[in-house]
């Protein structure tokens, strides 16, 4: 393709790029569930017999359930992801801001290669701990799209989802989450 076709076409890709960061970044208030989401139970309060919901770094099976009792942030991304990639400090800054509260992070990698996720990870030197869809990963987290995220209360229900990217960063969000945390 000659230079003078590729060039519109990457200034309206970047256009397109930087206009969804930039929407996704002014509006950093957290999203509404319905009611019908917010009854929803996610974690069940039995072992989970059916196999793992999700894999750990090393591959060993995790389930919700060992994380009952705290707030659960689980984010689905994938490090092709260029808006996965551009939330990622200010879901690391969130975990800094809350360290040593009832929060936990589940970072739901989709990348096809699980190592290009962890590697990913560990070159921009992000603490946040990787894990992977096992085989019954919970239904109400699969979607079209990533970025996705979904936050659970200590009980296990569903009680925020975000579709595309946000800043988790920002002063309202936070504020909620500490709500969310206090309950």
């Amino acid at each position: 393709m000659k230079k003078e076709k590729l060039f519109p076409i990457i200034m309206m890709g970047l256009f397109v790029l930087g206009a969804s960061y930039t929407i996704a970044f002014k509006n950093g208030a957290p999203q509404k569930v319905t009611h019908k989401e917010a009854d929803t139970v996610v974690i069940d309060q039995t072992d989970n017999q059916n196999g793992s919901e999700l894999l750990d770094a090393e591959g060993k099976p995790v389930n919700f359930a060992d994380f009952k009792g705290k707030v659960v942030f689980v984010n689905n991304w994938a490090s092709w992801c260029p808006p996965c990639v551009a939330e990622m400090p200010t879901i690391e800054n969130l975990k800094e801001s809350f360290a040593g509260q009832a929060l936990v992070f589940v970072m739901v990698s989709f990348d096809q290669e699980p190592e290009k996720g962890l590697e990913w990870m560990q070159r921009r030197d992000i603490d946040l701990p990787v894990y992977f869809p096992g085989r019954n990963f919970p239904q109400e987290f699969m979607t079209n799209a990533i970025p996705a995220t979904f936050i659970l209360d200590q009980q296990g229900k569903l009680i925020h989802r975000q579709l595309g990217m946000a800043d988790y960063s920002h002063a309202s969000f936070q504020q909620q989450m500490q709500k969310w945390i206090d309950q």
